[in-house]
């Protein structure tokens, strides 16, 4: 065993060790999530990645992007009055999940990662997950979500959902009830299904389906391009709960006993809550009727958008 693992060892055992140098993980968006959960895995020992991610940097997200520098959000340019050399920066910016590469082979040199621009909502990119053990959903759309979610149960891979929610009052400016959420799901009937506990509302699908320009001219309110606010804290909460669920339950160590469901943390208030799943014996992803996905595998399409 190699010596940089030593100290973690003690806790996880030879044995521990090297099923994670094994084990292979999927992470949907490098952002300031994806990007906490990246270096941990790697720090980890998990031996295989594969990182999705289609954007670029920018100066608004270098502070909360694990490894990110000035050269990657081309910040000289970006700043300057001249808007063509504003595009510029933004056209040559790297790419998110190349700096989560970057990052990982630090950590871990003899990692073996798969950096692939790309979306999950397009099945090409969806079905190179479909081998993970473990996937991490640190993407925040309905469409993901719902990708995800069909990757959980039909292919039979365990998985976790994380994000923080910051609500401002857009008239007052007042900052709301921030919470961070853990959400895992198993791919068993109960195990968290987000379609079961309707955290894929459909009303979100239709908004994402539209363009740009159509929503605007349908005057939406809760547009999917609007900034939304987020601390770099607020992740490492969420991201922490979410890796450790993945390193005890891979490795055998979550009690029988553990509280099952979800976690959330109401951040202003300094409390934990635990949240119970719902289940639907109908539902299309992890119900047992004839229209389910479930443990389809390649049988089955993932509902993407081509």
């Amino acid at each position: 065993m190699d010596a940089v693992y030593d100290r973690q060892a003690l806790m996880f055992g030879l044995a521990g060790q090297e099923l994670l140098g094994a084990a292979k993980v999927g992470i949907i968006g490098l952002g300031g999530a994806g990007s906490l959960i990246n270096e941990w895995l790697s720090l980890a020992g998990v031996g295989s990645i594969v990182g999705i991610d289609f954007d670029r940097m920018e100066v608004s997200n270098r502070a909360r992007v694990v490894g990110a520098t000035r050269w990657d959000t081309s910040e000289w340019l970006s700043r300057s009055r001249w808007l063509w050399l504003q595009g510029i920066a933004r056209r040559f910016a790297t790419q998110k999940v190349k700096v989560a590469r970057r990052v990982a082979r630090r950590a871990n040199p003899n990692i073996e990662y798969h950096a692939v621009v790309g979306d999950v909502r397009i099945a090409e990119t969806a079905l190179l997950l479909k081998d993970c053990d473990f996937i991490f959903l640190c993407a925040d759309s309905a469409q993901c979500r719902l990708v995800f979610n069909a990757l959980v149960h039909q292919y039979l891979i365990p998985g976790v959902q994380v994000g923080s929610k910051v609500p401002v009052d857009r008239g007052s400016g007042e900052v709301g009830d921030v919470f961070v959420a853990a959400r895992p799901v198993f791919p068993m009937a109960g195990g968290g299904c987000l379609r079961c506990n309707r955290l894929i509302p459909l009303s979100q699908l239709q908004r994402e389906a539209v363009s740009r320009d159509e929503r605007r001219r349908q005057a939406y309110v809760d547009d999917p391009e609007v900034v939304a606010p987020s601390v770099v804290t607020l992740n490492a909460l969420c991201c922490a709960q979410a890796a450790n669920d993945f390193l005890m339950g891979y490795l055998g160590l979550t009690f029988d006993q553990a509280r099952a469901g979800y976690l959330m943390q109401f951040c202003r208030e300094r409390q934990w809550i635990s949240v119970d799943c719902r289940a639907d014996e109908h539902c299309p992803h992890c119900g047992g009727s004839a229209v389910s996905v479930y443990g389809r595998g390649d049988g089955a399409d993932l509902p993407c958008k081509e």
